[in-house]
């Protein structure tokens, strides 16, 4: 499968933070969430990838090509969603339509109209007097009415009640069924993740922890809940991280010790995207 997205040992240096030798790839037809801390360093690549921050070193190829050599019709494959409104306050749905509808050559007034309705966006108000949820819905409404084959979404379902979520999760989904189209998706909310994502990318205070399939991420490796004397029997070079408090340990381990943790009785389970965050950005050992 070819990449949409491909970043190369990219570094970004300010005088309090720095991005670290960054190398991910986002293959056609798949979804990515991209995961850390705040001040991890994600809005920095994002803004990386569209060229509104300039990378210090490496190299970005969006579909192929430099990220900073695109035309304005390589550019229109890109869809940009943030946390906040970047829609004109005074324009209602329909509006935005007729505005988009004279900028973008593959804008789809239908196709934006059935998200519309999807979304449960109201369409006679204007955007400045909708809740932040429904201003996000109908940024990422627009985002997708264009033809883009690449979204790029920054924190945008934190502002969503659980159902409606849970419906524009099932968006994602249908995006990327053609095997053409890609999302990066940033965002705090690792259940989410858990639903829709193929590939995940961890960042911690600017450097890639890891970027792997989510699935083999799940399955290759375990969560052990110990005394912490058991703990000091377990073979350590099978833990990769723990945490250690007086009730007793909890530590990330390769999925090997698994037969060992039945022998012994140990509790073990299948990792979940914020404990292997959480361990692997606090950890003891």
């Amino acid at each position: 499968m070819e990449n949409i997205l491909e970043i190369n040992n990219i570094t970004k240096k300010f005088k309090t933070f720095e991005l670290k030798n960054i190398s991910f790839s986002l293959t056609q037809g798949s979804i990515m969430g991209l995961i850390g801390a705040n001040g991890a360093g994600k809005t920095t690549i994002i803004s990386s990838i569209l060229n509104i921050q300039p990378i210090d070193s490496g190299n970005i190829n969006l579909f192929g090509e430099k990220h900073n050599k695109l035309d304005l019709r390589e550019k229109e494959n890109i869809g940009v969603v943030y946390d906040e409104n970047c829609l004109p306050d005074e324009l209602n749905s329909w509006e935005i339509n007729k505005v988009f509808k004279g900028i973008y050559i593959n804008w789809n007034s239908d196709t934006f109209g059935s998200y519309l309705k999807r979304l449960d966006i109201p369409n006679n108000k204007k955007i400045k007097e909708l809740s932040r949820g429904n201003k996000i819905k109908l940024n990422l409404a627009v985002a997708m009415s264009h033809g883009a084959r690449l979204l790029i979404l920054d924190e945008i379902t934190s502002a969503l009640d659980p159902i409606m979520r849970n419906e524009v999760l099932k968006i994602f989904m249908e995006f990327v069924q053609d095997e053409r189209r890609s999302i990066l998706l940033s965002s705090h909310i690792t259940t989410d993740l858990e639903k829709i994502a193929d590939y995940i990318t961890f960042l911690d205070k600017g450097h890639i922890v890891f970027s792997e399939e989510k699935d083999l991420l799940m399955y290759n490796n375990i969560i052990i809940r110990c005394k912490n004397i058991e703990y000091e029997e377990l073979d350590k070079n099978g833990v990769i991280a723990s945490k250690k408090s007086e009730s007793g340990v909890v530590a990330l381990a390769k999925a090997d010790l698994r037969y060992y943790c039945e022998e012994k009785g140990l509790v073990h389970e299948e990792p979940t995207i914020d404990e292997i965050m959480l361990l692997l950005s606090k950890e003891d050992k």
